[in-house]
């Protein structure tokens, strides 16, 4: 069945500002918007240019004493810094522009379609409860919520079944089976679901009360295969937890760009709303692929050959034709590592999975030309292929300055290097920042922020790259 037939199906649907929760937008907020992406375009052309000359300064020095080899190496790194320039500065300007896009408003449908809301689970015993009553206070005339719990060794299948049953506009079902991966427990509720829209949730995440309501106009397009929503850190406690804020709020701007385009790449577990007819189809076409070793796997939709199903999913969807757009103002609420050894693990565990869905979409493409869409490759390109390589150039950055200084050069010119980074974080901050309506709090991140994504972040990356080229066995 189509969604059109679904939208004619159902309950009426009331007034979108009947949705509880702040509307998307205000004159005042969008009339600000341009001067704060210009503020945002100079702070990015600044630090691009100050970076470039001072990689330049660093070669003539390093040329007079050390070669053109080692000289080679601050030129580089100069003009890598242009390049992330021109991408920010693209991703910036695509970002207001889907925002734009955004504030002009998408109305509510005629009737609401159901909506089967997903939740796979394994050991949340401490987070089960907050987030059912976050779904069962959704402010939506029509959805069920299937819940499985995948062999967890806690008490989370005894505290989920309690909410087991009718509940207003929703109706709940428990599930418990045999542990088989969050992405066979995916699988499993799939198939037991009658939604002809399926949000997934992750059991830790927490959502508005609104965030449906926000989610299912955009299915009133028929290309528009999934929506993705915005996660946000919850669990705001320390140094590292406000590091994340600020990096899941840039991943926000960077889904605002792609989603002007289409091509959200990742459609993230904590929030996505999904087309069941497009699941459908990525089933028949590759369900055959997916191994089943033990008894709590389950084929569907969701593959368990990677570590990040969801990222698998995503470029599926779109390599088969589909569009992704993002909702901004469909909030779930996460929460982060809090730990820097949590962190790393759980970074690891992403960086590893991205490699593997990389590779398996590029080997499904070298057989299958249809699959070459454009606008994958370039954003695959500007996101994976710009970090990965980035990993190098700031090693090389980090060599250059150690040459720099064991030669005598200036450290002002390493000074001025700081200023430029600090000016192009806080400009986009203030961009970011009012465009999420998000706490100032953030804003002291900026002076570490490159650290904590140089050391750690890439870090975490080299480590996963070169146990994936060595194919080390992982485990979750």
């Amino acid at each position: 069945m189509s969604l059109d037939t679904a939208f004619v199906r159902g309950e009426r649907a009331p007034s979108l500002a009947a949705a509880r929760g702040t509307r998307p937008g205000r004159p005042g907020r969008v009339a600000v918007m341009p001067f704060l992406l210009a503020l945002s375009l100079a702070g990015v052309l600044f630090g691009s240019l100050s970076v470039h000359l001072v990689g330049y300064s660093l070669e003539l020095l390093v040329d007079a004493q050390h070669g053109w080899i080692v000289a080679l190496t601050p030129s580089l790194f100069g003009l890598y810094t242009l390049l992330a320039g021109v991408r920010w500065s693209v991703t910036l300007t695509l970002s207001f522009l889907g925002f734009s896009c955004h504030h002009h408003g998408q109305g509510p449908p005629r009737v609401w379609p159901l909506v089967s809301i997903l939740v796979p689970c394994f050991n949340e015993e401490d987070t089960i409860a907050p987030m059912m009553h976050s779904l069962l206070a959704l402010d939506y005339p029509h959805y069920e919520i299937l819940l499985v719990d995948d062999g967890s060794t806690d008490q989370t299948f005894e505290r989920a079944r309690r909410f087991a049953g009718q509940h207003g506009p929703c109706h709940t079902r428990v599930y418990r089976k045999p542990n088989g991966g969050k992405w066979s427990a995916l699988n499993f509720l799939f198939h037991r679901s009658f939604g002809e829209l399926l949000l997934c949730v992750d059991a830790d995440s927490q959502l508005n009360p609104d965030a449906l309501r926000r989610l299912v106009p955009h299915m009133a397009d028929p290309q528009v295969a999934a929506v993705a929503g915005y996660v946000r850190v919850r669990n705001r406690m320390n140094t590292l937890t406000w590091l994340q804020t600020w990096e899941y709020l840039w991943a926000s701007v960077l889904r605002l760009a792609q989603g002007y385009a289409g091509t959200v790449l990742v459609v993230a577990g904590p929030i996505g709303l999904f087309r069941r007819s497009v699941l459908e189809e990525v089933y028949l076409r590759y369900g055959w692929e997916q191994p089943i070793s033990r008894p709590g796997q389950m084929r569907g939709p969701y593959d368990g050959t990677t570590f990040a199903e969801d990222f698998d999913l995503s470029l599926t969807i779109l390599s088969l034709g589909g569009r992704i757009v993002y909702e901004p103002h469909a909030i779930s609420h996460t929460t982060v590592p809090v730990s820097t050894f949590t962190l790393l693990n759980q970074r690891y565990r992403w960086f590893r999975g991205s490699l593997q869905c990389l590779r398996k979409y590029f080997r499904r493409a070298a057989s299958q030309p249809e699959l070459r869409h454009p606008r994958i490759l370039g954003w695959v390109s500007a996101v994976y292929l710009m970090d990965l390589v980035g990993v190098l150039f700031y090693l090389g950055g980090l060599v250059a300055l150690l040459v720099f200084l064991a030669a005598g050069g200036d450290p002002t010119l390493i000074v001025r290097g700081f200023v430029a980074f600090v000016v192009l974080h806080l400009t986009t901050q203030a961009y970011v920042l009012t465009l999420h309506r998000e706490s100032p709090k953030v804003l002291p991140t900026v002076l570490i922020y490159d650290l904590y994504q140089g050391i750690l972040l890439q870090g975490a990356l080299v480590i996963s790259v070169l146990d994936e080229l060595r194919g080390s066995r992982m485990r979750w």
